[in-house]
């Protein structure tokens, strides 16, 4: 129990009181918990920049541009901090495959109905690795309730602004209040009193859209697999607009008032409900039809959970930091910034984005760069020259980095490099070129994809890029057992691949 508390940024008491209770009941991540920013076991990342991902279905809650979009935002949200660029695909395999399913949807981890879990994903590699998993069950939106796109009005096709208020009435869904001809309506800002911007929503009376009737009106009734229907419906579909969720009435707009154990209402209500949901019936008396809807609430963000579960996908696990896209508790956030946690989280895999190449041709300067004194090179001083490498019976390490071979030993370090005709160079101070180290190195090697450099010394590493430390963390955090007392050496096998050696042990 303190555990959990720790990774949610709870006082570690240990026993369930009310702050650890409300956090365990918030909806959230599927991803199990297990810093601020954690990765996942072995530092699992993808080894190629240029990623592709497939959207398999989509949510009836939401058009698909608008799904698209969100999808698209939220993988800008890494793209904008690191090198990674992201390429949605229709068909074939995608690295990342996108997918809306409810309860058991076939990867073993199933979905638990509405609210709770609202999404998983899995870290990178083949097969189903890498793959986002949404919860079909949850009420998908942009944060802000219903998205209903107008038609017609005043507003230019703006969406619906849930709830508005209209004549001093707040209204959670489309209306006609207001209107004689029976056109339901929606504001699209908050207030139509002061606003006034406003647009019919979808619906029979205002013409057909899409299809193949050209806009032409519905006619009622008309009879579809041999039944006649006097209303718009969903049968034969598994999309489309729907005015209540759940309950039995296939979507079906709210009846206001209708009755409820005797009782009239003109809103929804909780009445008659342990869990504080609101819900409303869709004919004028449900004590004697029985039919039912939950009333759209504000929903669920599918870019704000999209852009934490893409995390995942890219190697991240949950943050305990509570401002952290990563943190497991679904929280809205109107003006969404990436936090500085999850900044250093995915650079430390994948490092920053590469500066934009100067335009060909371009020889301008402004006055002021041309005044602007050039920083020193960082190129390191000798700090033992009398000590020759040559005379070394054996070293602590060698690795390659940046395609200089390196030799170290004792705190010092000496370089060569096939470009210099004074052969090997040194002794240098490790202490100077990556402050932090200790003086034994038991092994190194330079990623050839991000071209950090980590350093192994007892049962911890160290990641360096430039001058910028990571660690030290311990070696079980890359996959490493307790059977390892160090890793003794390290070789390249190509880009984003090593392996470590610990004695006859050796892991990928």
């Amino acid at each position: 129990l303190r555990k959990m508390q720790k990774q949610l940024g709870l006082e570690e008491t240990g026993e369930l009181d009310a702050a650890t209770l409300e956090a365990m009941r918030a909806p959230r991540c599927g991803v199990p918990d297990v810093g601020t920013f954690l990765t996942f076991e072995g530092d699992l990342k993808w080894d190629h920049m240029d990623l592709t991902y497939r959207v398999i279905n989509y949510s009836p809650d939401l058009d698909r541009a608008v799904i698209d979009d969100a999808f698209r935002r939220a993988f800008q949200v890494w793209s904008d901090v690191t090198p990674l660029t992201f390429t949605q695909i229709y068909s074939g395999e995608a690295d990342i495959m996108i997918m809306f399913g409810t309860r058991e949807h076939g990867d073993g981890y199933p979905f638990d109905g509405k609210d709770g879990l609202l999404a998983h994903a899995f870290p990178p590699g083949r097969g189903i690795q890498g793959d986002a998993h949404f919860d079909d069950d949850e009420f998908w939106t942009l944060g802000n309730g219903l998205v209903v796109k107008t038609r017609h009005g005043n507003a230019n096709g703006a969406e619906c602004h849930f709830p508005f208020i209209f004549e001093g009435q707040s209204y959670s869904q489309c209306t006609t209040e207001g209107r004689k001809d029976g056109l339901p309506w929606c504001a699209t800002t908050a207030n139509y009193d002061r606003d006034k911007k406003y647009g019919f929503c979808p619906s029979e009376l205002l013409y057909t859209n899409d299809g193949n009737s050209d806009g032409a009106p519905c006619v009622f009734p008309f009879i579809f697999d041999g039944t006649s229907y006097d209303t718009c419906t969903t049968d034969g579909r598994s999309d489309g607009y729907t005015a209540v969720i759940g309950g039995n009435s296939q979507g079906d707009p709210c009846v206001f008032p209708f009755t409820f154990l005797g009782q009239s209402y003109s809103a929804c209500t909780s009445q008659g409900r342990q869990d504080g949901k609101l819900w409303c019936a869709t004919t004028s008396n449900y004590d004697t039809d029985k039919k039912w809807g939950f009333c759209p609430d504000r929903g669920y963000s599918i870019f704000l959970v999209a852009a934490h579960e893409f995390g995942h996908s890219l190697g991240l696990d949950h943050s305990s930091v509570r401002e952290a896209l990563m943190y497991p508790m679904y929280s809205y956030i109107q003006d969404f910034h990436l936090h500085p946690d999850d900044v250093q989280g995915i650079q430390y895999l994948y490092e920053e984005p590469q500066p934009l190449p100067t335009e060909a041709g371009s020889t301008s300067t402004t006055e002021e760069e041309e005044e602007e004194t050039p920083e020193p090179t960082a190129v390191p001083i000798p700090v033992d020259p009398s000590r020759d490498a040559c005379m070394e019976r054996n070293f602590d390490a060698i690795t390659e980095i940046n395609g200089e071979l390196y030799f170290f030993k004792d705190g010092k370090y000496w370089t060569h490099s096939p470009f210099w005709k004074s052969g090997i160079q040194g002794a240098f101070s490790v202490a100077d070129t990556w402050p932090g180290l200790p003086a034994t190195i038991d092994a190194v090697f330079q990623d050839l994809l991000t071209k950090r450099v980590f350093f192994f010394a007892g049962r911890q590493f160290w990641v360096f890029s430039g001058k910028t430390v990571l660690g030290p963390r311990g070696i079980e955090k890359l996959g490493i057992g307790k059977e390892a007392g160090r890793i003794s050496g390290a070789l390249q096998r190509g880009r984003g691949k090593v392996l470590l050696f610990s004695g006859e042990n050796s892991w990928r």
